[in-house]
């Protein structure tokens, strides 16, 4: 359920845990036949009688699977190898019916990771929510399995959550294998910005348009954003629980649009941090069905309009015509012409 207003009273993470206990580099068992697991439990340091031991802060780590194998694989590798300091590392991995293996690798490969097998592809929303479940972290993050973490970016991302308990997702820059800087962030969408992005007559218009068309780029600096990109989120266990969990009328994109909505509208902040970074390849697992990713990525859109502005109503049936004649028109050009996916 969504909250109107900024909860009065929040149960605040003291600052005093902003020194993380314990190991939580776990054995990545593909590339090594022994475990060692003198570290696995939590190590406190001893205190004076009486003193009350504050519970070290715990990370979940939701990784979505779908014929992804090595992929996945290297994703999972990635986040033991730079995990933060915490103690209590949680993964859990959901594998949306994939044909080529991937769970049966992954349980074999991974024995510490958590592994949820679905029977059919149940969509990104559903099935994360499905890991945030069978999760129990203080902080949930959401990676794709085509994303590679970069050394201290999940330090970066909690210290600043820690520092700044109204922050309910926070999220980092995503880059290309080449270390191009992709879509990150997003401004809200509006009939505007639609209509100048998905209009080919009106995209040269750039002097009426701009106004519409919001700047995706990341900022040089932490700030406040009105959307993060899915692939990369670090949700506060305390603001779900709040807003409630990603929308599964989204199948495919958006749902990470809406919950940073909900998000704001019940209060919390929205933030981008620049400094953690992680490189993510795109499109392993939409790639080979390019027709199914525009058509999930349109009506998701169409959902979008559909819930937030139930009100305009011919206005939102106008934009789902627009958007299902621009489905066909760019499917059959990007079919003669092999042009690469990007109209997501």
């Amino acid at each position: 359920m969504e909250s109107s207003a900024r909860p009065s009273s929040r149960k605040r993470l003291s600052k005093k845990r902003s020194r993380w206990y314990g190991n939580c580099a776990s054995p990545i068992v593909r590339n090594r036949n022994s475990r060692d697991n003198t570290n696995s439990k939590t190590k406190i340091a001893d205190k004076p009688t009486g003193t009350v031991i504050t519970p070290p802060l715990t990370l979940s780590v939701v990784i979505l699977s779908f014929n992804t194998k090595e992929i996945t694989a290297d994703c999972i590798e990635s986040v033991y190898r730079h995990c933060p300091t915490i103690a209590g590392l949680d993964i859990v991995v959901i594998d949306n019916a994939s044909e080529d293996g991937s769970a049966d690798f992954i349980e074999t490969s991974f024995p510490d990771v958590k592994l949820i097998r679905n029977t059919k592809n149940r969509g990104f929303a559903s099935a994360c929510n499905q890991g945030i479940r069978a999760s129990y972290g203080d902080f949930v993050l959401l990676l794709n399995s085509d994303a590679k973490l970069f050394d201290q970016s999940l330090d970066v991302l909690i210290d600043y959550m820690l520092r700044n308990d109204d922050v309910g997702i926070c999220g980092g820059t995503m880059l290309t294998a080449e270390g191009e800087v992709q879509p990150s962030c997003h401004s809200f969408p509006t009939y505007g910005n639609i209509l100048f992005t998905k209009n080919w007559l009106l995209k040269p218009l750039k002097f009426f348009g701009k106004k519409f068309r919001k700047n995706r780029e990341v900022p040089n600096h932490t700030s406040d954003v009105d959307a993060l990109a899915g692939g990369f989120l670090l949700l506060r266990r305390e603001s779900l629980a709040r807003v409630g969990l990603l929308d599964e009328r989204f199948f495919f994109y958006v749902e990470d649009i809406d919950i940073s909505r909900r998000m704001w509208r019940a209060g919390w902040r929205v933030v981008i941090v620049p400094k953690a970074r992680v490189i993510h390849l795109g499109g392993a697992s939409t790639r080979r069905k390019p027709f199914k990713s525009y058509a999930w990525h349109h009506r998701s859109l169409f959902r979008y309009f559909m819930k937030h502005y139930p009100l305009l109503l011919p206005l939102n049936l106008l934009l789902g015509a627009g958007l299902f004649f621009h489905l066909i028109v760019s499917s059959a050009f990007n079919a003669i012409f092999k042009r690469p996916d990007k109209s997501c």
